[in-house]
């Protein structure tokens, strides 16, 4: 078994798909399909019923390709929170939200452009009026 640490989480072993060879430094490992096994631990974290570890959050967030900043933007918080976040344990709220998104960004990237969307919704200070008109179809947004 190859104890896989790049991942930057230090509980993932792998039983198959790695290839040692030696190199001028000593043993290398290649690993195949990284992309596959990198999903599959997403899958796995999100699906998990266990409270999200620092770690875990980071790999997530790095998954998504989200800085720290961009995802604070899209939960509302600083970059800072979101770095406080990886060092220790995420709120149960901030993993549950992280958990929706990136099952989103393996089975609909509608979750990912919505959150995205609401973060630059919430830059905006100034707020417009809303106006509806009622059709045989119902109540719309006549805007």
């Amino acid at each position: 078994m190859y104890h896989y640490r790049s991942c930057g989480l230090p509980n993932v072993y792998l039983k198959n798909g790695y290839t040692e060879h030696t190199t001028d430094y000593g043993v290398g490992v290649s690993i195949d399909n990284v992309e596959g096994l990198h999903k599959a631990i997403a899958l796995a974290i999100i699906e998990s019923p266990t409270k999200m570890t620092g770690a875990e959050f980071r790999f997530l967030r790095k998954e998504l390709n989200f800085s720290q900043k961009r995802l604070g933007d899209a939960m509302g918080v600083e970059d800072q929170t979101v770095a406080g976040w990886e060092k220790k344990h995420p709120t149960s709220m901030a993993g549950r939200l992280l958990r929706i998104l990136a099952k989103g960004h393996y089975e609909n990237d509608k979750i990912k452009e919505l959150l995205e969307k609401l973060a630059d919704l919430d830059s905006k200070e100034s707020h417009e009026n809303l106006c509806f008109e009622e059709s045989s179809e119902g109540w719309h947004n006549a805007a």
